[in-house]
């Protein structure tokens, strides 16, 4: 399965990263697109603007490796299967921490691996980038 890997460092601590990220129905406050979430046993459910829901498994949730990994069950992309791992590292910076957003997916269409590949990568980033701005400024995404 193709491998996407988007990294992004953030002007705080990895505690305090890593508890924006472990609180799972928190996306919604820093996830473009995401106007609600909820968490129903280890599945959290994210109702997106456009009405669209993405359903995720969460699993092997580490405090202290400060990390999780998810398996999409619906998500608005198209693929057979998608999972990832969120991992919060701490940055050679003093209070500043390094997330790694790793996600590997199978394609519907085997052909087009470059071209999802290239959409995955932009998405996951913009959402990086959201976390930490949200992070460092405390404003939510806005969905405006």
């Amino acid at each position: 399965m193709p491998t996407v890997t988007n990294v992004i460092e953030i002007s705080a601590s990895p505690e305090a990263v890593w508890a924006v990220l472990a609180d799972l129905p928190a996306t919604r406050h820093w996830l473009p697109g995401v106007i609600r979430a909820h968490v129903d046993g280890d599945v959290r459910v994210c109702q997106m603007a456009d009405g669209q829901e993405v359903h995720e498994r969460i699993t092997d949730v580490s405090a202290d490796h400060r990390r999780y990994r998810f398996e999409h069950l619906r998500v608005p992309l198209p693929v057979r299967q998608s999972s990832g791992t969120f991992a919060v590292t701490p940055s050679a910076t003093p209070d500043t921490a390094v997330v790694t957003l790793t996600t590997s997916f199978e394609p519907l269409d085997p052909t087009g691996i470059e071209q999802l590949a290239d959409i995955i990568e932009r998405a996951y980033q913009r959402s990086l980038e959201s976390l930490r701005r949200y992070l460092e400024t405390k404003q939510p995404w806005d969905a405006s």
